[in-house]
């Protein structure tokens, strides 16, 4: 398997480390960042437009969905996050085939997302349930909680995995470790690890530890830099939310980067 920075990025997209210890972004990533959610077209070919309003709808719909929550909602939740992730036909068959078992286990997962101190709990909980795993309950959990949440999947990982904090001292380390595994016996790209309890453990610490942490730092200084983006839905300029930083690494990655 190739290693999970294989692929380098730009030359100068990179984050700094501060004297303070905090994040700084250089004008590369700014860039990057800024024309990526600009162009946000996934799945590709659908129209930079569409893709976003189809996102703020879905946004909407969960948060209507939130606001009356049962084992129905919930199950509803998480079908229409996993059509929208284009979850495989098996997987998404037995999420929209779920027992009610599963249903009242899907709500109770939600209800532990929305508490900030036990999102691990309410992934663990999703990624427990028939046809969910750990990409699907991270996309569950972006929109169950728009304003604070990101998503992740091989082309978000790969991203950051690949992107450099370079300290004081110039020197590297990469901005996240996430462990990859083949998906199919071909070879022709990756996912993450969750094969084992042992890989699942480490990449839903990694995206609750050091993943979501960073993206709200990401977001929180492209607000102070007034780094606003468009949103081609709307034309409105808009801040940033870490879900934002995720999906223009993630389109990024999957127009540019490795597969």
């Amino acid at each position: 398997m190739p290693e999970p920075n294989e692929s380098a990025l730009p030359q100068g997209v990179e984050l700094t480390r501060r004297v303070d210890g905090q994040i700084g972004l250089s004008q590369a990533l700014v860039n990057l960042l800024i024309d990526a959610r600009n162009q946000y077209d996934w799945p590709e070919g659908t129209g930079s437009a569409e893709s976003q309003q189809t996102v703020i709808d879905l946004e909407a719909c969960v948060a209507a969905l939130m606001n009356q929550m049962d084992s129905v909602n919930a199950h509803a939740i998480v079908q229409r996050s996993s059509d929208w992730a284009e979850n495989n036909k098996k997987a998404h068959g037995a999420i929209v085939n779920a027992t009610a078992d599963s249903k009242g286990r899907m709500m109770n997962a939600l209800n532990l997302l929305k508490n900030p101190t036990r999102i691990w709990e309410g992934l663990d909980a999703l990624s427990g349930i028939p046809g969910i795993n750990l990409v699907i309950a991270s996309k569950v959990y972006r929109f169950c909680c728009p304003q604070t949440a990101a998503a992740v999947d091989r082309h978000a990982s790969y991203f950051f995995n690949s992107l450099d904090i370079v300290s004081l001292d110039q020197g590297r380390a990469k901005a996240t470790h996430f462990k990859k595994e083949w998906s199919t016996g071909s070879h022709t790209y990756s996912r993450l690890a969750t094969c084992t309890p042992g890989y699942y453990k480490r990449n839903r610490q990694e995206f609750t530890e050091v993943y979501l942490p960073l993206l709200v730092r990401i977001a929180a200084e492209l607000n102070t830099l007034h780094a606003q983006y468009t949103c081609a839905a709307s034309g409105e300029l808009r801040n940033w939310r870490p879900t934002d930083v995720e999906m223009a690494a993630y389109y990024w990655w999957a127009s540019n980067g490795a597969r």
